[in-house]
């Protein structure tokens, strides 16, 4: 029997398969399918991978969506259905929050839970815009839309010209070009929030607001909001499990590392992520566990390629930047290795990368680093998932933000991605023991998933992919 995790019908659609061993496998969302970036609905080639006896888990309470949606009448764009699938499937329901703090708790890598709490931020989902849970998922706290840490920092993404819900990470980047003017202003609407709060947060901001200043406003606010609500988790235990779309704000998960001794961010935190909660919830429930056996991100398609590193590593020296598509993709927006745009350091390559990616100037790219040599390059927080931001103690600036941080990506030695050898025949090469690394996808289309895609993607951009 497996256990089949489904989050659909609103954004960022995911699937996840955990066998009847705990094992994950396969999760992917179902934009790397469709082309449509934070695509609502589960791809046909997804829904084709479910069998008859499959237990099919959804991410959230068609019941109490549904209620929710009568009583604000329509507002959200969402009908809660059920499912495609037919009746003979063995179906189960948690809410949106307890999937999303599933994730999280479920993959934690630590055995012992007895200090351990498990805290959600995002947008909305049924009502909850944020919830405490104990280890024994006994609610603790929660807040209740319209209150919104979320909804505040994606109507501000809209008021800025971005998409909501899918372009917050270009506001944190922008964060860093302005000053926090209006900050507190926002942390009197989160604090008395009314039904037309879209209007409230507007009148904030001044007719003549540099966009600058309007972003780093919404991140000041962000991150005291979100240290606000941590600060109460804190009581319950000293290692936090953290999900929810709000982690993915890197710069906050900073002061999250300051409160608590150990926390645990899953690699893809968002709705999409939220299939795998509501299928380990429900296996770990009916197999009286307390964790699957979850080991890193590299889940998806499996292109089952044969790269040589070295070649890689050259044409990187020579060429400066390629794309590399290979193994199983990453689960989670960041690309990890599997399906990356990687260049070389020593270049001033930003501008370029922009360009090629057709992304504002402004924006930073990630360094990933062999393990043994983060401490010489950076000093902070730094994990394999790209979920902290540490100083610079380097000159390369392609990988480092105008605020002289970085988004660091460690690279173990047991990694499983191909990347672990390319930059090792790098630093043979170079001296210099990391790669720039962004996702091999333009600005808003999803990151490449197969074969057709990397073709597709080297023919029209001409960028050499090895794939």
């Amino acid at each position: 029997m497996r256990y089949v995790g489904y989050s659909e019908f609103f954004h960022d659609s995911g699937l996840t398969i955990i066998n009847n061993s705990g094992e994950i496998e396969f999760a992917s969302q179902s934009e790397r399918y469709s082309g449509i970036k934070s695509d609502c609905m589960i791809h046909l080639d997804l829904a084709n991978l479910v069998k008859d006896n499959d237990v099919l888990c959804f991410h959230e309470s068609p019941a109490e969506k549904q209620k929710y949606i009568s009583e604000r009448k329509g507002y959200f764009p969402y009908t809660a259905k059920n499912s495609h699938l037919g009746d003979p499937f063995d179906k189960r329901f948690i809410t949106h929050h307890e999937s999303h703090a599933s994730t999280a708790y479920y993959t934690r890598p630590w055995d012992d839970d007895s200090d351990t709490v498990i805290m959600t931020i995002d947008g909305v989902g049924e009502i909850q815009t944020a919830t405490i849970y104990d280890n024994k998922f006994n609610l603790l706290h929660e807040m209740k839309h319209p209150t919104s840490i979320g909804v505040i920092y994606a109507s501000v993404t809209n008021i800025l010209g971005l998409k909501h819900l899918e372009e917050e990470y270009i506001v944190m980047g922008m964060a860093a070009y302005g000053e926090p003017l209006y900050a507190d202003d926002l942390l009197k609407v989160y604090r008395n929030t009314q039904k037309d709060f879209f209007n409230q947060i507007k009148a904030v901001f001044p007719d003549n607001s540099k966009d600058e200043d309007i972003a780093a406003s919404v991140q000041k606010f962000a991150e005291i909001a979100i240290t606000e609500w941590a600060s109460k988790a804190r009581q319950y235990g000293s290692k936090l499990c953290y999900s929810g779309g709000v982690a993915q704000n890197i710069v906050a998960n900073n002061i999250l590392r300051s409160m608590f001794n150990d926390v645990w961010i899953p690699p893809c935190p968002t709705d999409g992520g939220s299939s795998l909660g509501t299928a380990a919830y429900h296996y770990c429930r009916d197999n009286n566990v307390n964790r699957i056996k979850f080991k890193d991100a590299y889940l998806g398609h499996d292109m089952q390629n044969n790269i040589n590193p070295k070649e890689v590593a050259q044409y990187i020296v020579q060429n400066q930047y390629c794309g590399l598509a290979t193994g199983p993709a990453e689960f989670g927006p960041r690309a990890l290795g599997n399906r990356s745009l990687i260049a070389d350091v020593r270049h001033n390559v930003k501008d370029t990368v922009n360009s090629i990616k057709r992304r504002q100037k402004f924006r930073p790219f990630a360094p990933a680093i062999l393990e043994e040599y983060a401490q010489d390059y950076f000093k902070g927080y730094m994990n394999d998932y790209m979920q902290y931001t540490s100083k610079a103690l380097h000159d390369y600036k392609s990988v480092t933000h105008v605020d002289g941080t970085a988004r660091v990506q460690i690279v173990p030695r047991n990694s499983r991605s191909l990347i672990r050898s390319v930059i090792e025949e790098y630093y043979e090469l170079t001296g210099v023991p990391m790669l720039l690394n962004t996702s091999l996808n333009i600005r808003g289309k999803p990151i490449v998933n197969d074969v057709i895609q990397a073709k597709a993607f080297q023919n029209q951009y001409n960028l050499k992919v090895f794939y």
